[in-house]
């Protein structure tokens, strides 16, 4: 790693922790930075400002941390796997099938554990992985960037628009509200205790496949010639996405544009070396999440806009941006 790239990555380290510190003293009550040490350090269950800290403040930006690495590193897999910049969990319906799957854990299961409810979310995100993957094999070449986003986008409606139907025809609109909105408030650390395992799990396999993947970029010849052993490393990889991508909507909803965007900013900063991008995406999906959660804590105090609405304000303007340059490469 060159000197310009180490710094980039120990500025982004450093912004990473900035950022959560002060996630845990702002919101509807600031809290001053003695308050939130003295929460850890001893905690006094008298005190209403460390109860804040320890019972909603902690598990929400734990579950920031989560949901960003996870995107993130799917986002970063799934356009390694595909050479198609405009690949992430949100862009091709992945996120809309988990939504699916949460909904169906609802209706089927209504006393479903969270371990029950991420299996569902799983199956989802699978079966829109699915389709994708069996529209991209029958169109061969003519699946362009462009095309695979567009046809997710269309991928995504189809599994919202039934979602929908089911969560208003069996009465669990409600319940699954919180979730198609996509936020962390509320989230509890028993919660993050069930979730955490799975996301240790899926950036373990990343990890694990990030020189593979690296080759994959390469095209899929190149790759052949230098011994990666393709459809293997796709497999796995697929599998890596939907645990990360399952696991995270399940516990925080559809945030969209994280795995998008960020894999791209990352690329910029370390290159194309997957064992560098990976780790360094869940670092910059961190920050992306952390920030946009604080951005919808202080926009309009003190009611707090939804997580997924602020990373589409971001995400939707990159989106077009990339469509028109994959448009005028075409």
């Amino acid at each position: 790693m060159s000197t310009k790239q180490l710094l980039g990555c120990l500025g982004l380290l450093l912004a990473v922790a900035g950022t959560c510190l002060l996630s845990l003293q702002v919101g509807a009550r600031d809290i001053p930075f003695a308050t939130v040490l003295a929460s850890f350090a001893a905690y006094q269950p008298g005190d209403f400002s460390e109860v804040i800290i320890r019972t909603l403040r902690w598990p929400r930006l734990l579950a920031g941390v989560i949901c960003g690495t996870s995107f993130a590193v799917a986002g970063a897999l799934m356009q390694g796997i595909t050479n198609n910049p405009m690949a992430s969990p949100s862009i091709l319906g992945i996120n809309s099938g988990a939504s699916f799957g949460l909904a169906l854990a609802m209706i089927l299961v209504p006393t479903a554990t969270l371990n029950q409810t991420i299996l569902f979310s799983f199956l989802g995100a699978a079966g829109a992985t699915g389709v994708i993957l069996l529209l991209a094999s029958r169109l061969g070449g003519r699946a362009t960037p462009v095309y695979l986003a567009l046809a997710g986008t269309a991928i995504s409606a189809v599994f919202t628009a039934i979602t929908q139907m089911l969560v208003v025809f069996f009465d669990v609109a409600q319940d699954l509200s919180y979730w198609t909105a996509g936020g962390i408030s509320g989230i509890r650390l028993a919660q993050i205790l069930w979730v955490a395992p799975w996301t240790v799990a899926g950036l373990g396999l990343a990890i694990g496949l990030s020189r593979q993947i690296t080759l994959l970029s390469f095209g899929d010849e190149v790759a052949t010639g230098l011994g990666a052993n393709r459809r293997r490393t796709r497999i796995l990889a697929g599998l890596a996405v939907l645990i990360l991508s399952g696991s995270a909507v399940a516990l925080a909803g559809p945030i969209g544009f994280v795995g998008l965007v960020t894999p791209h900013m990352v690329r910029k900063l370390v290159g194309i070396d997957y064992q560098k991008v990976v780790p360094v995406s869940a670092l910059a999906g961190t920050l992306l999440v952390v920030w946009a959660d604080l951005a919808g804590r202080v926009v309009n105090p003190p009611y707090e806009t939804p997580l997924g609405a602020v990373t589409a304000l971001i995400g939707v303007p990159f989106f077009i941006y990339l469509a028109n340059r994959e448009r005028r490469r075409g």
